[in-house]
C-alpha cells in the first residue's frame, strides 16, 4: 500500500472503474492516500504552525502532530543508537539489579523514544524540505549576498511556509536578518551558497510541539531545561525544584523517574530534556527482560488509541456530522452526491481516510483505502431524524506502522486471525505471544502485542517486536 503523503492528488472521477468500485460499495485508494496522515501528531512535528484553527485547545494541538509520520518523517526510524547519539540518554539501566532497577528502566526506555522523536526534528525530511528551500532560494542568496536585510527579512518569510518555526541569517557572525517567533529545539545550520559568506540557522521544531508530542506519545512529562530554567514542559515547575538527571524526584505532590537526554536549542546553545515518567507507569513484567518491550508496547498502544479517541477524532466527527452537503445527500440516498461530499472532506484534509455511509442498515457509499483502522461512528440527523449513520477512520494501517516504527523502532506486524495485512517483517514469525519472546530470521525479538479495531470492525492484531 502507497505512503499517503507520497500518493498523488485526489481527483474526483479520475477514472471510471474507481467509480464503479466505489458504487459496489469496494474501497479504493486515488482519493485516501492524498489526505491519510493529514491530521494528526506528526503532522504537528510536520508543519508545526498548521491545524491549530478552531481546535486551538492543547490537547488537540498534541493530538494534531500523531497521524502524519509519513508526511514529513524518513521512512525508517533511527536505530536506538542514532538516536541517543541525536539527543544523547544517560546510560540505559538494566533491570538486572532486581526491584529497585525497574524504575530505572523504565525511564530509560520512554527517553528512548523522546530521542526518536527529537531526532525527526533534527534530522527529518522536513529538515530537508526547509533546508533545499532556503539554500535554494535565488531572491534570499541575492539579498544576503548585498546585504540587504530588509530584502533578506521579505525573503525569510516567504520561506516559512508553515515549517520553519524560526530562521536567521548571518554575515560576518552578526545577525543579517530573521522571520519566525518562539522558542524553537534542534536547529540545523549550514552555508548560503554564493551568498558572500552568509549562512543561516533554522529550526522546523518549536519547544511546545515537542514536548506535547513526546508527552502524548509516553505519557510522561517532559521538561526542557536551560540550566535550572524551564523553557518549557508539561508540568509547572517550582522556582526551587531540581531535577536530577537520573532516579527519583517529586514535584509538588506527584513522585517521578526521572532520565534525561541532550540537546540543542535554537539558535545555539545546551538544553536538557528531562522525561519525567509518573509512579503510576513504573512497573516492570516478572521478567525483567522484557521491560523495554513492554514500555515500547504501551507506546504503541497509545499511538493506536490516540487515532481513535483523540479530541481531534471527535472534532473531525462533529464537522462531518454538521456539514449540510453530506447531510442533504444522504437524506436523499444519493450515492454520488455522497461520494462528491465525501471527496470533498479528503480535499479540505481533514483527516480522513475512509467513509462507509449506511441509510436504514445499508450501505450507501464506502470510499476510502482499503485497510483503515480504530474507526469511529457518526450519526447525520435533522430535525431530531435520523438520516443516516457512518464509520470513518482518519489512520490507516500504513500509517500507523510508520508511526510505531518511527517511534519506538519496532519491527511491526498486523494480523486479522491467520492473515498478515501489513508488516515490516514478511511473512514474520507464525505465532506471536502477548508479552515474550520470540525467534526469526535468525534473530531473537522481545515482542508485545494488542487487540486493535479493523475498519469498519473486527479484530486487528498488532504485533511490536524489538531487538
Amino acid at each position: 500500500m502507497r505512503p499517503g503523503c507520497a500518493g498523488r492528488a485526489a481527483r474526483p472521477g479520475r477514472t471510471s472503474r474507481a467509480r464503479r468500485r466505489a458504487a459496489r460499495g469496494t474501497p479504493h485508494g486515488p482519493y485516501a492516500w492524498r489526505v491519510r496522515p493529514r491530521g494528526s501528531l506528526l503532522h504537528r512535528l510536520a508543519n508545526p504552525r498548521r491545524g491549530a484553527r478552531g481546535l486551538a485547545s492543547a490537547a488537540v494541538l498534541a493530538y494534531a502532530l500523531l497521524c502524519c509520520a509519513a508526511c514529513g518523517a524518513t521512512s525508517e526510524p533511527p536505530p536506538a543508537s542514532s538516536a541517543k547519539t541525536a539527543a544523547a540518554s544517560t546510560a540505559t539501566t538494566s533491570v538486572a539489579g532486581g526491584p529497585q532497577a525497574c524504575p530505572g528502566a523504565v525511564a530509560a526506555a520512554y527517553a528512548e523514544v523522546a530521542g526518536r522523536i527529537y531526532h525527526q526534528a533534527a534530522t527529518g525530511r522536513n529538515v530537508g524540505q526547509a533546508v533545499h528551500r532556503v539554500t535554494s532560494s535565488g531572491a534570499l542568496i541575492s539579498a544576503a549576498r548585498a546585504g540587504d536585510a530588509a530584502a533578506t527579512r521579505t525573503a525569510l518569510r516567504s520561506l516559512l511556509l508553515g515549517q520553519i518555526v524560526r530562521i536567521e541569517v548571518l554575515r560576518g557572525g552578526r545577525v543579517l536578518a530573521s522571520a519566525g517567533s518562539g522558542t524553537a529545539v534542534a536547529p540545523v545550520a549550514g552555508a548560503l551558497p554564493g551568498a558572500a559568506g552568509a549562512r543561516y540557522v533554522l529550526s522546523v521544531q518549536s519547544d511546545h510541539t515537542y514536548t506535547q508530542v513526546t508527552h502524548q506519545v509516553t505519557g510522561a512529562e517532559v521538561l526542557l531545561l536551560s540550566g535550572t530554567h524551564a523553557l518549557d514542559g508539561t508540568i509547572s515547575l517550582p522556582a526551587s525544584a531540581r531535577i536530577p538527571a537520573s532516579g527519583p524526584v517529586t514535584v509538588g505532590s506527584h513522585t517521578y523517574e526521572v532520565s534525561t537526554l541532550n540537546g540543542s536549542a535554537y539558535p545555539a546553545g545546551a538544553v536538557r530534556i528531562a522525561i519525567l515518567v509518573p509512579s503510576s507507569q513504573l512497573t516492570c513484567p516478572a521478567n525483567g527482560g522484557l521491560t523495554r518491550s513492554v514500555v515500547l508496547g504501551r507506546v504503541g498502544e497509545r499511538i493506536y488509541e490516540a487515532e481513535q479517541k483523540s479530541p481531534i477524532v471527535a472534532a473531525t466527527v462533529r464537522r462531518m456530522e454538521n456539514t449540510a452537503a453530506f447531510k442533504s445527500a444522504v437524506a436523499r440516498r444519493d450515492a454520488a452526491a455522497t461520494r462528491r461530499a465525501i471527496l470533498g472532506f479528503f480535499a479540505a484534509h481533514i483527516h480522513v481516510v475512509r467513509v462507509r455511509v449506511l441509510v436504514g442498515g445499508k450501505l450507501l457509499v464506502d470510499e476510502g483505502g482499503p485497510y483503515a483502522l480504530a474507526p469511529v461512528t457518526g450519526t447525520l440527523r435533522s430535525g431530531g431524524r435520523v438520516l443516516g449513520t457512518f464509520v470513518t477512520a482518519i489512520q490507516d494501517d500504513a500509517g500507523y506502522l510508520k508511526l510505531a516504527r518511527l517511534f519506538t523502532g519496532a519491527q511491526v506486524l498486523m494480523r486479522t486471525g491467520s492473515r498478515q495485512v501489513m508488516g515490516t517483517l514478511s511473512p514474520g514469525p507464525a505465532q506471536v505471544p502477548d508479552d515474550g519472546t520470540v525467534s526469526y530470521g535468525g534473530h531473537t525479538y522481545h515482542a508485545h502485542s494488542f487487540t486493535a479495531t479493523a475498519f469498519p470492525s473486527g479484530p486487528l492484531r498488532i504485533s511490536l517486536l524489538y531487538r
